[in-house]
């Protein structure tokens, strides 16, 4: 259907052509336009773009001169506009310009579309706007002299829309446990939203890189069956993430093919998505205590929590790092099972050689699991700085009536502490002193002391020729830890109280006294009378 506006401008334009005096003719003519459109058939919720074509058969009114027939058929400076009306679409192009249309020619001419989600199955009308220029006419006299009636004209046609019943299919949802390094499943959740069913369906899930891959191949594909309108469904996918693959979202694409209600085979459009990895397994160390002494056995321990988003299982903790003097009884320690977020605690025994030092010290663990595949796997180092606190003596001494007289002996009881944190056995103890203190029963042996427990043992002890004061007596120990080693002790020092003979027996004889002092004058007699 067309409909035409003419405007007459009403100019007449002359040209004055050197040429020779051809004489007076008149030609007479316009273009001849219509509008169709090639494949006319679109669907609910469909971007696509519609090739309309403009078509000019042009007409010669009257006249004829050799060249003059095409000027008064062309179209000049056309231009087309398309409105959709009460359409259930939307046009997504501007009115477009072609320039010239000569007669007898077509141009295709593109207008981007976007039919309603809502689109009623149906024939709908768009309505075409064509905007031009022509001769209408060109006159020249037996002089030569040319002149050229120009119009301008708005030409409007309408053309035929169908919408049809058909499936759709979008991308609603879509879930992801693929972790770097591993293997998960990708869960792509699809919705027919158009107006058919689809039947036998399939649904192809292709990866556009190479780092996330179903196995060797880089697409899988899924039956889905029969497909209502409507209708959701969640197509499931093993997928595998390369070690190098990181945290960014990878590029997918999902293709449905299926029969429609004539059982002729149809395929969507491509649909994108895309897939971001989960990072590897992370683990925390927390808690982290240590009884490690230096020349004694400790425990270091902690807590180790699943910082990750997926189950870990088989999971040991292992201590990797290689320290001197440090002889850990057993590297690794199982905690099994760690659900996302869940915690678990661990402990590892270590020796501590009389050689080592105190101070802070850099202990790195690992763990080490099973991801959901049964693959094993390795977290990253976990770093702890944990204090090894100075060597303690293993005994604790004090003396129990620790005092003689001079000239005299007595026994004495030392009280013995085991202040270590392990049981040692076959405890040698040796006391030794020196003049004017002696010890007569100098050893004294004791089965088993466990940590915290206390035991006296005596001594016998005699002073000889010394002052009232206190001296100092030197003890160890020889003995044996639970390892069975055989060990000796620093010398322990523990005070004697050396007190005066009861009744003065600490002073001179009276007769010594005297014979000195005959001794005495009768060496200053001789002297005197020699």
């Amino acid at each position: 259907m067309r409909g035409s506006q003419l405007a007459v401008l009403g100019v007449v334009a002359l040209f004055l052509v050197p040429m020779p005096a051809l004489g007076g003719f008149v030609v007479s003519g316009n273009p001849e336009l219509s509008a169709s459109i090639g494949d006319n058939t679109v669907v609910s919720g469909e971007d696509t773009t519609l090739n309309l074509q403009i078509n000019n058969q042009g007409e010669v009114d009257y006249g004829s001169a050799s060249g003059l027939e095409s000027q008064v058929t062309k179209a000049r400076g056309l231009t087309v506009d398309l409105q959709s009306g009460k359409a259930p679409v939307s046009i997504e192009t501007d009115r477009q310009t072609v320039g010239q249309l000569p007669g007898e020619a077509s141009a295709e001419v593109p207008f981007d579309i976007a039919v309603a989600e809502d689109a009623e199955p149906g024939t709908y009308t768009l309505t075409v706007e064509v905007d031009y220029e022509y001769y209408s006419k060109i006159t020249q006299s037996d002089t030569g002299l040319r002149s050229y009636n120009e119009r301008t004209e708005t030409d409007t046609f309408e053309v035929t829309l169908r919408i049809e019943d058909s499936a759709r299919f979008e991308i609603v949802d879509t879930e992801s446990d693929v972790q770097v390094g591993s293997s998960g499943t990708v869960g792509v959740t699809m919705e027919n939203t158009g107006t058919e069913t689809a039947s036998d369906t399939s649904i192809e899930l292709e990866s556009l890189n190479g780092d996330l891959t179903f196995g060797q191949s880089s697409s899988a594909t899924r039956y889905a069956g029969e497909w209502a309108p409507g209708e959701r469904k969640t197509i499931e996918y093993q997928v595998r993430a390369s070690a190098d693959a990181e945290q960014q979202r990878y590029a997918f694409r999902a293709t449905a093919s299926y029969d429609d209600s004539d059982g002729v085979a149809q395929q969507s459009d491509g649909l994108s998505m895309g897939v971001v990895p989960l990072p590897e397994t992370n683990f925390e160390l927390t808690n982290v205590a240590s009884s490690l002494r230096v020349g004694e056995d400790g425990t270091l321990s902690g807590t180790i929590r699943n910082d990750g988003d997926l189950t870990a299982d088989d999971v040991v903790v292992r201590l990797t790092s290689q320290l001197q003097n440090l002889n850990p009884t057993d590297r690794e320690y199982s905690v099994g099972t760690l659900e996302p977020g869940e915690s678990a605690d661990f402990d590892l025994d270590i020796e501590v050689n009389d050689a080592a030092t105190s101070g802070p010290k850099q202990f790195v663990f690992v763990a080490e699991y099973r991801d959901g595949d049964g693959d094993a796997r390795t977290s990253d180092d976990l770093p702890t700085r944990v204090d090894v606190a100075p060597g303690s003596d293993a005994f604790a001494v004090s003396i129990v009536n620790g005092s003689v007289e001079n000239g005299g002996s007595t026994t004495i009881g030392v009280e013995v502490t085991n202040t270590a944190n392990e049981t040692l056995s076959a405890i040698s103890a040796k006391m030794f002193a020196d003049s004017p203190i002696s010890v007569s029963d100098s050893e004294a042996y004791v089965d088993e002391l466990a940590p915290g427990e206390s035991t006296t043992i005596s001594f016998s002890v005699g002073a000889s020729g010394a002052l009232p004061k206190q001296y100092p007596l030197s003890i160890d120990f020889e003995y044996d830890d639970a390892d069975d080693d055989t060990l000796l002790s620093d010398r322990y020092r523990v005070p004697i109280d050396v007190s005066e003979r009861s009744g003065g027996g600490g002073g001179f004889p009276l007769t010594l006294v005297g014979v000195g002092v005959v001794v005495v004058v009768a060496i200053g007699g001789y002297m005197r009378f020699r």
